[in-house]
């Protein structure tokens, strides 16, 4: 699964904060594991990466906590199910 959000420099801090709890919990509910983060140097586009082998089950963990996240605030959270894939937004209204 794959999460393309935006970032500023001065929120990175609160990132890590974020991959923390998602490891934790993706980790605690043995549905997979957290990837690393990537950072665009030339924008403001940011990418978490996690893995697992049911993408709905790991959506299930991270779903919440990421919604929770104002840093996710309008992100593109893309589902990879073997040679298909489904996208969708975290809207600003369902952030909590």
């Amino acid at each position: 699964m794959m999460v393309h959000f935006d970032y500023y420099p001065k929120d990175r801090a609160r990132i890590r904060v974020l991959e923390q709890r998602l490891e934790s919990a993706i980790k605690r509910a043995g549905v997979g594991e957290l990837g690393e983060t990537e950072f665009h140097i030339d924008g403001n586009d940011g990418y978490l990466y996690m893995y697992g082998p049911d993408p709905d089950r790991l959506y299930r963990v991270a779903g919440p906590i990421l919604r929770s996240s104002e840093l996710m605030a309008d992100a593109e959270v893309t589902k990879h199910y073997g040679a298909r894939a489904e996208t969708f937004v975290i809207h600003r209204d369902s952030v909590r």
